[in-house]
């Protein structure tokens, strides 16, 4: 059977996080910067005060917003033939997520990112088994500064059939993403046909600031997969305790959840988590603790609890090298996200509080992520995998090196084959180098590079996402 779904919540502490986080939208409510859809919630029932932007949302609108949210939703590759279902039980590993800078393998050296560098990490991340959604890497610096997402974007269709996954603040960057998402799909409805899925953030404490709500607004009208993805921090955004912080951020879920589906009611959504403490001590945010990891199982139950999808951040790590720190805390920290049962776990490739990324721990990653999903697979009992009959058959002092039922589950997914991990003894290890994970890692991304996907997107589509790029950079200058 599956591996159990880890908990870290009794039933009773669900709901006292939930009756806390429907007091708190009733009661105070979440300052909105955006008249529309201060006017949207002043139509439909919520109790609206313009004077200080603020809506209180009545439990009533809670609980009907709640009830129209898709349990599951299809997310497709740019072809149509990789088809995903979010929300089957299934857990999915993407890679990215707006990272700034990359640590280059010729020079071991941190620098800025590049456009090129978000081709390659597009390219790998298609090669690679363990994952299955492809998130923006970087946001490269060498690109118009207020355009860097809708490019980052534009060379991921450009060099992966995958899903992809993307977050922005803006209201006119999501826009140009949606028209790529058009040009992709090659047709003007992309609600039946989504090949990503939108981020979007509120603003800790119960703030929605206009360009992030009004592209709330956007992506639910188009019917685009939506992550609600708040990012309070304890003692900073959100109360200086565990439950304080989960409550703080499910609060700002549900009023993304009444907002998105006020819009369009069925709107795809995903309960979206990015859990953050704070060291008080060395004054800096921290995302690979061992409250964030507690906090990435909480976060899929209170899912669990509204019947939603989910999602988490992993394999993260706070360390600013490829190191033993690094192993540890990613490993921890998907463990607890895979194996709560998250549908979407998004941060292969990145390290260093989320602000670096390199191929090689891309690479890493989908090591972790292939060892950890195939620990949630579980153990499949059945007759033939029990294997009676050729034990019977092998008897006392045989081997079974030769029997059909070993050649059978020989490459049969049975036992997870390693990629860069050192398997090898002593001996054999010391003949080949004596590498470490890292350098096989470097030559697995020589290797897959050379390997890259030629399936390369059409050049008539390729032309037109450059004018939606042109187009956004001229309105720049107005």
């Amino acid at each position: 059977m599956q591996l159990q779904n880890m908990k870290v919540l009794s039933d009773s502490e669900i709901n006292q996080v939930h009756e806390a986080s429907v007091n708190i939208l009733e009661n105070t409510g979440v300052m909105i910067y955006s008249k529309k859809v201060l006017d949207l919630m002043d139509a439909k029932g919520a109790y609206v005060d313009f004077g200080s932007r603020t809506a209180r949302i009545p439990r009533s609108m809670v609980e009907k917003a709640l009830k129209t949210v898709p349990e599951t939703f299809r997310l497709y590759g740019r072809d149509g033939k990789k088809v995903f279902t979010i929300g089957d039980g299934i857990p999915k590993c993407a890679s990215g997520h707006n990272a700034i800078f990359i640590v280059d393998a010729g020079t071991n050296e941190r620098r800025s990112s590049t456009l090129k560098d978000v081709e390659n990490f597009a390219a790998i991340s298609d090669k690679l088994m363990d994952i299955d959604i492809v998130g923006v890497p970087v946001m490269p610096q060498d690109v118009t500064p207020k355009a860097t997402l809708i490019y980052a974007v534009k060379a991921l269709y450009e060099n992966t059939d995958k899903p992809l996954y993307f977050s922005t603040e803006s209201k006119a960057v999501n826009a140009a993403i949606m028209e790529l998402m058009k040009v992709v799909a090659g047709k003007n409805s992309i609600s039946e046909y989504p090949t990503a899925i939108s981020q979007l953030s509120p603003t800790s404490p119960l703030t929605w600031e206009d360009g992030a709500v009004e592209a709330l607004l956007d992506v639910s009208e188009h019917g685009v997969p939506l992550a609600l993805l708040p990012e309070p921090i304890t003692g900073v955004s959100a109360p200086y305790t565990v439950a304080g912080l989960l409550t703080m951020h499910n609060t700002e879920v549900l009023s993304g959840v009444v907002i998105s589906q006020l819009v369009r009611p069925g709107t795809p959504l995903m309960y979206g988590s990015s859990w953050t403490t704070y060291d008080m001590k060395f004054t800096n945010a921290i995302i690979g603790s061992p409250e964030t990891s507690m906090l990435r199982i909480a976060g899929r139950q209170m899912a669990g609890y509204y019947h939603m999808p989910s999602h988490t951040t992993a394999p993260n790590s706070d360390a600013n090298a490829h190191d033993e720190q690094n192993s540890w805390e990613k490993t921890i920290s998907n463990l607890c996200a895979i194996c709560a049962g998250n549908d979407v776990v998004v941060n292969s490739g990145m390290f260093a509080t989320g602000l670096t990324i390199s191929l090689e721990q891309l690479v890493l990653d989908d090591e972790i992520n292939g060892i950890i999903r195939r620990l949630h697979r579980g153990i499949d009992v059945n007759p033939d995998t029990i294997g009676l009959d050729v034990i019977k058959s092998v008897g006392t002092s045989g081997n079974f090196f030769m029997e059909d039922h070993t050649l059978e589950y020989l490459r049969s997914g049975e036992f997870r084959e390693v990629k860069v991990s050192n398997t090898k003894n002593h001996d054999n290890w010391l003949a080949s180098g004596a590498p470490d994970v890292v350098e096989n890692a470097g030559k697995q991304v020589q290797k897959l590079l050379c390997e890259r996907n030629k399936n390369w997107l059409e050049q008539e589509k390729v032309n037109r996402m450059t004018d939606i790029i042109r187009n956004f950079e001229k309105t720049l200058c107005c």
